[in-house]
């Protein structure tokens, strides 16, 4: 081989990895999101089985909110903490609060809790979806937001961004003064997005878990 014949295999192979690096990063971006996704349903999944394991209720905190909106916190305005990979507050918090009689769904020191880490460039909301519900979100049928990132509501409509799993593992919300919701009034979804991809993360009434993702060509959430 002459080196001209050298230097123009090595100006392919440069030209090859060049057309080919943005969609290497679009498929690890994209795997981000599935991942962050996923991290939300084994949320929902873990506290759910804790609290039937233990018979003490426990809370998926999640920091779910438009860009520029305040820290995410609970109730009482306790932060949800700082995630050191980027920052901001953790966006998924799973917390045993206390027992059944103890119960104050506040974040309280000494608590066991779970902190889910965040992953780079997924943000709360759509991008994509333009506001339709995933299917089955109750939440968003009584009224909550896909575009705040989550659609739980308390017992009077109000978006809250937290959803408590009682000993028998049936999800219920509460509003800040720790006033539980009705049984079948505790579900509702999560949306992420990466500004390419949309994912939605459904919690039904009873406690079943769901990912959907959004199809652009069909215009419509996958089953």
């Amino acid at each position: 081989m002459t080196l001209l014949e050298l230097m123009v295999v090595v100006a392919l192979i440069g030209v090859l990895a060049a057309l080919g690096a943005p969609r290497l990063q679009d498929f690890f971006a994209d795997q981000r999101l599935k991942h962050a996704a996923r991290d939300v349903a084994d949320a929902f999944l873990l506290a759910r089985g804790e609290a039937i394991r233990t018979g003490n209720p426990h809370i998926v905190f999640l920091s779910a909110a438009p860009a520029g909106n305040p820290p995410a916190t609970d109730p009482s305005g306790t932060p949800l903490g700082v995630d050191p990979t980027t920052g901001g507050s953790w966006p998924v918090i799973v917390l045993q609060d206390g027992t059944p009689t103890t119960s104050n769904c506040l974040i309280d020191a000494g608590e066991a809790r779970n902190e889910i880490p965040s992953q780079r460039d997924v943000s709360w909301g759509f991008s994509l979806a333009g506001g339709v519900p995933a299917p089955n979100d109750s939440g968003a049928a009584r009224g909550g937001d896909p575009a705040s990132g989550a659609t739980f509501v308390d017992a009077a409509g109000n978006a809250v961004t937290w959803v408590m799993f009682r000993g028998d593992g049936v999800p219920v919300t509460f509003d800040v003064g720790c006033n539980l919701s009705a049984i079948g009034q505790g579900g509702g979804a999560v949306y992420v997005t990466n500004g390419r991809r949309d994912y939605a993360v459904v919690l039904t009434p009873l406690g079943g878990v769901r990912v959907h993702a959004w199809e652009a060509g069909a215009a419509a959430w996958t089953n």
